[in-house]
């Protein structure tokens, strides 16, 4: 069986388990399989973090995240993961005890680490977004209304003016198509770690996030612009 796919055959709904970051690209994936309920059922959300005497991620606040999880009613845990990281990761995912590991990759950008960590499991991954279009997954975003804010971008794959105007600001249509698809060499859903994304409405949502205040820094060294998240709310929609 393809590992992206799920037995037709099979009557009840497979219980799926969410590689979740808040971004644009899990938040998709969680919006393609909850649009097929009699095949899939996401029953939990889960983040692997570095761990804790690690610097947190730059792009995805876990405050933000917990947000998300509330604002989505579902249940979800931060996973911290320590060396070696293939064995880390699949006592972590083989412990949800679920058939069905999601993720939002669109490209093996980490020679089949996840495809490894399942090997010799029960888990089989489910990636409704692989080697997808990318101005087709975008469309989809757009359409159904995702309220995204761009959270990083890599300076050294995006120059630092064109940068600016990302970190901050709202991923719409006019952002994405006069400034991310007019960019040499830039993957335009960002998958090869050009920019990063956290959603704050969608769909699925029933509530949602506001940013209530929040700054553009540079990392320490010097190859991220971030935007700090320093107040934000969850509000009904």
């Amino acid at each position: 069986m393809d590992k992206n796919t799920i037995d037709s055959n099979d009557t009840e709904p497979k219980e799926v388990c969410l590689s979740f970051t808040g971004g644009k690209d899990s938040t998709l994936t969680l919006h393609l399989i909850s649009a097929q309920p009699s095949k899939y059922k996401v029953t939990s959300l889960i983040t692997f973090t570095p761990p804790a005497t690690t610097r947190p991620f730059l792009a995805h606040s876990q405050h933000l995240i917990s947000l998300q999880a509330k604002a989505l009613s579902l249940p979800h845990s931060f996973l911290p993961v320590t060396p070696p990281y293939l064995e880390s990761y699949r006592s972590l995912i083989i412990s949800r005890n679920v058939p069905y590991l999601a993720t939002g990759d669109i490209l093996d950008v980490c020679n089949q680490f996840m495809d490894r960590v399942v090997e010799n499991t029960n888990v089989k991954l489910l990636r409704p977004l692989w080697e997808r279009d990318r101005n087709e997954l975008m469309n989809i975003i757009f359409l159904n209304n995702f309220e995204i804010l761009i959270t990083c971008v890599n300076l050294n794959k995006i120059n630092e003016n064109v940068a600016r105007k990302m970190v901050g600001s709202m991923l719409t249509r006019e952002l994405y198509e006069n400034i991310i698809l007019k960019q040499n060499n830039v993957d335009a859903c960002g998958e090869m770690g050009e920019y990063h994304s956290m959603v704050l409405n969608a769909p699925l949502f029933k509530k949602k996030i506001i940013i209530k205040k929040g700054e553009q820094k540079l990392s320490d060294d010097g190859n991220f612009l971030y935007f700090t998240i320093d107040d934000c709310e969850i509000i009904d929609k």
